[in-house]
């Protein structure tokens, strides 16, 4: 295809400057004509809410205790501007729009794409644009749009609240039966003989037994250890000393004597008293010695089989106390996971029954008016929207134009083409 110079498309659209300019001018009439007289105009009206977004503490990354796992079942959902914005073309609103404008007989699609809904950016404002060919029906639409879709919020998070108190009111119920059933056997466990309670007074009784015992036996040791020293010494004076105390004396000295002799034998006294007379007797020392060792003899005697007896004693305890140790240990962790059991079921229990009090105040609260206001109410407008007369009318032209423009260079080229074929 040749190359067509820009002279040559200024002397092809000046031959065809007529044609440029009817085609031009007609659509510029029928534009205007269509904008003017048959496009019926658009109404906008506008209503502008503040939403408070709902939101609820976030749960803790690791070591969530029971009671977080319960709140979360009572907890609102988690709304925020766009949730609230997805929500106000809900069908449940739509058709709420159609039964109150009468409009059974048209499609929510229809009522949906009359409403613009639109989040103001760094706000919690959202707009909410009803178009309709009645500037009455407009702001009428925009304002039910608002107020149902406040009704609707209430109406939704009430039906969570429900469902979320019903659950809950039945893990209540099952948890206080849990409780009821774990203190019922831990009163069966309790009513038991020999429970932790008495082996522990019984535990005690021993322990204190054995600790005078073993006093008792020390203190005894003491005594024996004494008495042995005290044996061993006496012991040892009584060898040295003897029984019996030899006394040599004359017999002048004897005047009781000495006078028998002198009758019956005529015997002087001076030669008397040159006779000598021995005499043997018992050494008190020693009998008083003697006695003190059998003394001691018996009170070692007696405090080694004390202390015998005492360690009898002592070694018996030991072993029953190791046997109440022990059983007290079993018992003790019975009772221990009962009582844990029971504890757990309670605080379960308490949980539920907190949460489900906040359910049933969540269920009666008007969670919508609380949480969102309607800033402006939508009012009926004065000027339309749509359509853009002078703007369809300038679009239209130029739309012409270069149909025009397009037809000159296509009938030209048609021409010289038919020259060319006929040369």
């Amino acid at each position: 295809m040749e190359e067509i110079s820009f002279v040559e498309v200024i002397r092809i659209m000046l031959k065809g400057k007529w044609i440029i300019s009817i085609i031009t001018a007609t659509c510029f009439v029928l534009s205007a004509v269509v904008a003017f007289f048959i496009l019926p105009p658009v109404y906008e009206s506008q209503t502008m809410l503040m939403i408070s977004p709902i939101s609820n503490a976030t749960a803790k990354e690791a070591g969530n205790d029971f009671s977080d796992l319960v709140s979360a079942l009572s907890q609102y959902p988690q709304m925020t501007i766009d949730t609230y914005r997805e929500q106000v073309k809900a069908p449940a609103i739509l058709q709420y729009l159609r039964k109150e404008l009468g409009m059974e007989n048209q499609p929510l699609n229809s009522i949906a794409n009359k409403i613009t809904v639109k989040a103001i950016d760094k706000t919690n404002l959202i707009t909410i644009s009803v178009r309709d060919r009645d500037p009455v029906q407009a702001a009428k639409i925009a304002n039910l749009v608002s107020n149902r879709f406040t009704e609707f919020v209430t109406e939704t998070n009430k039906k969570q609240a429900e469902s979320s108190a019903k659950f809950i009111k039945e893990q209540m119920e099952e948890e206080k039966k849990n409780m009821e059933e774990a203190s019922k056997k831990l009163e069966e466990f309790l009513s038991k003989p020999r429970g932790p309670q008495e082996l522990k007074l019984e535990l005690e009784g021993k322990l204190q037994k054995i600790t005078e015992y073993k006093t008792t036996a020390s203190q005894i040791k003491v005594d024996l250890s004494a008495a042995k020293s005290a044996l061993a010494h006496g012991q040892s004076i009584l060898k040295s000393t003897s029984k019996t105390i030899i006394t040599n004396k004359t017999l002048i000295n004897d005047e009781l004597l000495s006078g028998i002799i002198k009758d019956k034998t005529g015997i002087q006294t001076a030669d008397i008293a040159k006779l000598k007379l021995s005499d043997e007797q018992i050494n008190d020392v020693y009998v008083a010695l003697a006695e003190s060792v059998h003394e001691l003899e018996l009170e070692v005697a007696s405090l080694t089989a004390q202390s015998e007896a005492l360690e009898n004693e002592i070694n018996t305890l030991q072993k029953e106390i190791e046997n109440l140790q022990s059983e007290l240990a079993i018992k003790q962790q019975e009772y221990d996971l009962l009582q844990h059991e029971l504890e757990l079921d309670k605080q379960t229990y308490d949980a539920y029954q907190a949460k489900y009090k906040e359910a049933m105040i969540k269920e009666s609260a008007k969670i919508g008016e609380s949480s969102i206001v309607v800033v402006s109410e939508a009012v009926e407008p004065v000027k339309p929207v749509a359509p853009k007369k002078s703007l369809v009318v300038i679009i239209s032209s130029m739309i012409g134009f270069m149909i025009s423009v397009c037809f000159v260079f296509i009938r030209e080229y048609w021409e010289q083409s038919r020259k060319l074929l006929y040369q």
